[in-house]
């Protein structure tokens, strides 16, 4: 949040009284957070609050902040001093993630909203401040959180979309943010959005991922946002950044391949979607949109070949359909 007054007192409709209803979870929390294994597992991390801070900084004109608002660093740390207190009964992982699912979700009150294309939803203290976010800003956010309280949660990956997973080494519990911290299988996620074996493998989806990767996915949708206004050169840029973060992420070679395709930058654009497609073959768009790219590069075969592949993959892309028309 972004207020002067004390945290809890803004983010809680009854202040004090439900900062002190909030200190026995953390009993809890405090107490497993400083175990071994959780104490170990926070250095994997490394700075995420630091970059997201940085990242917030760099872009506040795409969300500003309310007058006399506090910075992440500054909310994130008023948060964790409120909610700590002495060590309790030591609690199991699956008992501390239900209370902080319950915090963050319950008590802070963050939800979901489809909008992709309000930035207010991605920088992690506007979505403390707003209480709501898409994936990865809520991500962001519960990251930047159990950084501090030095919990084993990571970033996962899949074509189109980021959740959250708990894993020590031993126990491995996903967090689904978007349906306010639900433990939702690999497997239902690997089925309902058709993740092929072969991206698994090879570590594009489904994994763990460490502080820069998704700190690339961030700097991915931040490009999506400059795209939508058509600043195409900010875009390029975090796109780059992401690109230097994680080199092996589908998403943004093919939103730069996107932006490529719209200023007329045909084999740069053809490169890109090429990339993408070897490391996420089944991309209907990217096959699309490189056909597209090698239309007007007068490739028409080529074009042909790629519409066929998108149809072959999904029968009922009716864009790819129209362009095979439009080929012959």
């Amino acid at each position: 949040m972004y207020f002067r007054t004390p945290l809890f007192q803004t983010l809680f409709p009854d202040g004090e009284q439900h900062i002190r209803r909030c200190r026995w979870a953390f009993l809890f929390l405090t107490a497993f957070c400083t175990s071994g294994a959780a104490a170990r597992a926070s250095g994997q991390h490394g700075e995420l609050l630091g970059a997201l801070a940085a990242i917030e900084t760099s872009h506040h004109v795409l969300c500003p902040a309310t007058e006399g608002s506090a910075d992440l660093k500054s909310n994130i740390g008023l948060l964790i001093s409120e909610m700590r207190s002495t060590p309790g009964e030591s609690a199991s992982p699956s008992r501390a993630l239900e209370i902080l699912n319950r915090l963050v979700f319950s008590h802070l009150g963050i939800r979901s909203s489809p909008d992709l294309k309000d930035p207010c939803n991605l920088l992690p203290s506007r979505v403390l401040q707003r209480k709501q976010g898409y994936c990865v800003g809520i991500a962001a956010l519960y990251l930047a959180l159990t950084e501090r309280l030095g919990l084993s949660v990571y970033a996962v990956a899949t074509p189109s979309h980021v959740f959250l997973r708990y894993d020590d080494g031993t126990t491995r519990i996903n967090i689904e943010t978007l349906q306010g911290g639900a433990n939702v299988p690999d497997e239902r996620y690997i089925r309902e959005q058709r993740i092929p074996e072969k991206s698994i493998l090879r570590g594009i989806f489904m994994r763990n991922l460490a502080t820069d990767e998704f700190l690339a996915q961030l700097h991915n949708n931040l490009g999506v946002i400059y795209s939508e206004r058509r600043d195409y050169e900010k875009a390029a840029v975090e796109y780059e950044r992401a690109l230097d973060l994680d080199s092996n992420l589908p998403a943004a070679l093919y939103n730069y391949g996107n932006d490529l395709l719209k200023t007329g930058s045909h084999r740069r654009a053809v490169r890109l979607f090429s990339k993408s497609l070897r490391l996420y073959s089944p991309d209907v768009w990217a096959l699309n949109n490189r056909g597209l790219a090698y239309v007007f590069l007068g490739k028409r075969e080529k074009a042909r070949r790629d519409f066929e592949e998108a149809l072959r993959i999904d029968p009922t892309f009716e864009q790819a359909r129209r362009n095979i028309a439009t080929v012959q």
